[in-house]
This record gives C-alpha cells, sequence and structure tokens, in this order.
C-alpha cells in the first residue's frame, strides 16, 4: 500500500491541477447533453486525458460518446478502472418541454474523475499499474435515448470493456462518504395493446381498458417498487378505426427473482398485451476488501468514512459493472446534502459546493486508485 509521501505527493499534484478540475465542472455544466447526445462533453473530456498522457479510445461498446483511456504506471500491478459520466438528465421546464439541465451532479463527477486522472498522470512514474478512465454515456435512464438504446455503465459491462480491468471504482456526489454495498435490481417493462376506437359505451376498447387498468396498477404497487414512466393512446376518431395504448413501467426489486413476480403481477393488472423486457440492471456486488481500500483513501485525504450505510434505494447500471469487476460504489459526501433533480440542485452543483466536491472526489478516487493499483492480494 502506498506510504504517506506519496500520498502527500498526489495530493500536491490535485491542488496543482484543481484549476483544470474546476473548468472541467464548468464545461460540463454550461454544454448540458442529454444521453447518447454528449458530443461536446466527450470531446472535451477526452481532450484533456490525451493531453495529460493517456491512450485514449472512442466510440467503444457501440456507443458514439463513450471513452476509455488508459495510462501505465512506472511499475508492475493491478488496473483500476474509473467510470466518468456525463449526460444531463432529461428535466421537464414549466412549459411542459424537455430541457436538458445538470441536476443531479454530473459537471462534479466528471470534473473529479478527470482531476484524478490528471493528478494521477504528474506522479505515474512513481506508482504501481494502471490507470483506465471510462468514459460512460446515458446514466440518466429516463432519457429517450437511454429507453432506445441502454445505459452506459451496463453497455460498456456487456461489450467486455471491463474484462481486464481488476477493480472498478464509480463515485458520485452524496450526503456521506462511503462505500454502497447494496442497490436495487431494475428493469423496464413495455406494454402495447392493439385495438379499435369506438364511440358507444356498450362496445369495449382494449386500448383504453388497458389505460383503464393504469390506475388499478398505480394504487396495487407501492411507488418505490413501481414507477408509471410513460403512457401513451393514440388513434384515428372515427368508430372501429385503429388504436393503440403503450406504456412504460419501472420496476424495482431487492432481488432478481422479486422483479420477474413483480413483473407477472404487473402483467396480469393491466390485461392482455404485448409485452418487451429490458435487459435487467443488477444490484451492487459488494466487495468487503475493495471497500477497506476505499476507506482507507478516504481517511488519506482527511475525511470521515461511513462504513456502515443505509441501502441505497435505488437501481445504477453499476451494478452490470461490479459483477464483471471486484468494485466499489463510492459515495463523496457534502453534510448539506444535495437537491437532486431541481433547479436548486442545478445551482449548487454548477457553484462552490459542486467545485468542492469535484476536488474531493479527484483525492478520494486517486489515493483509491494508488492503492489498488499496489494491491498484490486483497
Amino acid at each position: 500500500m502506498a506510504g504517506s509521501s506519496t500520498d502527500r505527493a498526489y495530493r500536491d499534484a490535485v491542488a496543482e491541477v484543481a484549476p483544470q478540475i474546476e473548468a472541467a465542472v464548468g464545461f460540463v455544466t454550461e454544454h448540458p447533453e442529454l444521453a447518447h447526445e454528449e458530443t461536446q462533453t466527450a470531446e472535451y473530456l477526452v481532450e484533456q486525458l490525451r493531453g495529460a498522457g493517456y491512450s485514449v479510445t472512442t466510440g467503444i461498446a457501440g456507443m458514439p460518446t463513450a471513452f476509455r483511456a488508459e495510462l501505465a504506471f512506472g511499475l508492475p500491478g493491478s488496473t483500476v478502472g474509473v467510470v466518468a459520466v456525463y449526460d444531463a438528465p432529461a428535466s421537464i421546464d414549466a412549459e411542459g418541454l424537455l430541457d436538458p439541465v445538470h441536476s443531479c451532479g454530473h459537471g462534479p463527477q466528471a470534473g473529479g474523475v478527470i482531476g484524478a486522472a490528471l493528478a494521477l498522470a504528474r506522479i505515474g512514474d512513481e506508482l504501481s499499474g494502471t490507470v483506465v478512465i471510462v468514459g460512460c454515456p446515458a446514466d440518466e435512464i429516463h432519457s429517450p435515448m437511454t429507453r432506445r438504446r441502454g445505459s452506459g455503465k451496463a453497455l460498456t459491462a456487456e461489450h467486455g470493456v471491463w474484462d481486464s480491468i481488476d477493480f472498478a471504482l464509480y463515485p458520485h456526489p452524496e450526503f456521506i462518504d462511503t462505500v454502497w454495498p447494496s442497490s436495487l435490481w431494475m428493469r423496464r417493462e413495455t406494454a402495447r395493446v392493439v385495438g379499435q376506437r369506438t364511440l358507444r359505451r356498450d362496445v369495449v376498447s382494449t386500448p383504453l381498458q388497458a389505460l383503464a387498468n393504469v390506475t388499478a396498477i398505480a394504487e396495487a404497487f407501492d411507488p418505490a417498487t413501481l414507477i408509471i414512466e410513460t403512457v401513451t393512446v393514440d388513434g384515428d376518431v372515427e368508430e372501429a378505426a385503429g388504436m393503440s395504448f403503450e406504456a412504460s413501467f419501472l420496476l424495482f426489486a431487492q432481488t432478481e427473482l422479486e422483479l420477474d413476480e413483480r413483473a407477472g403481477e404487473l402483467r396480469e393488472l393491466l390485461g392482455p398485451a404485448s409485452w418487451t423486457s429490458s435487459a435487467a440492471i443488477a444490484a451492487v456486488r459488494p466487495d468487503a476488501a475493495v471497500t477497506a481500500v476505499v476507506g482507507d483513501a478516504f481517511r488519506a485525504a482527511g475525511r470521515d468514512f461511513d462504513a456502515t450505510p443505509p441501502a441505497l434505494g435505488f437501481a445504477t447500471d453499476f451494478g452490470n459493472v461490479s459483477r464483471v469487476a471486484r468494485a466499489a460504489l463510492v459515495g463523496v459526501g457534502r453534510t448539506e446534502g444535495w437537491r437532486y433533480h431541481t433547479a436548486e440542485g442545478a445551482e449548487e452543483f454548477a457553484g462552490p459546493a459542486g467545485r468542492d466536491v469535484a476536488v474531493a472526489t479527484a483525492e478520494v478516487i486517486g489515493l483509491s486508485v494508488i492503492r489498488l493499483g499496489a494491491a498484490t492480494a486483497l
């Protein structure tokens, strides 16, 4: 494990690149782009990494805005991958229109990861192993292109991007300094019903019956286990003309089996329909040894580490990555917390608090990479 002199050298390097960290936070924040459309931000981050000596491959896993940046250090060791995310949530503005706004912390997240990469490059000759920065589009599950093409971390896992990586880290601004030991399973279920319009009360329209059944679904399920994502009814206005109903539902569960059972309940309540299911988002697989190393990195950065956090009440496609590589889902905390997916939250992430958490992320993640790269047995 790295000694304190290496830690001090690394933290000094983070201080030196702090202006670049802040610039990265600003650039991502000021260029909000939806999932799989992060052209400007991906290009900017790639430019920063190439300028620091990283070997970068773009367009990985079939995603034009995804990338893999690699830098070998001076001594042999383990390969550590770090996720960077940079899409903006698909927010709905006051007029009801889709408006990308960085209200989920991806400016500080990407700025912190890039800051760690730049600082590691400055002292890389003294370090062991290899660091890989994986740029993952489409973190936001509700964005239109995520729904159509899938999420970035899950797709990189599916396409083998993490197969040669020993340890994977995914930091994100949070309420506490921790490593989350668990998350939920998730799957999107989409129903389609095709029938006829009717202008008569004594005739049943199957699309309208399905629409009515959505109310029963909302009442039957705990809102934490099922989200009604979208509902659309469309068709001609004449008697017996064609009509369709389509709805998508996000299902959450503690286990994959429970997810399947929940899907069965949903289908029974909606009634006859054609169904399609997305690939499942897996729960995070915990790794006690990696968690201990990251906890040590938090302490080396002068921060408290919560080793017993509450359960994470949502799903993340980093769970799919954790099924491939030993992993840690890292929360970098702020006492006041964050107002996610709100206009106020966007201001927090764009302001001094966002820049501070980006620097903290760079410190914790880089110190974790240094330790994991030098680890010979975990």
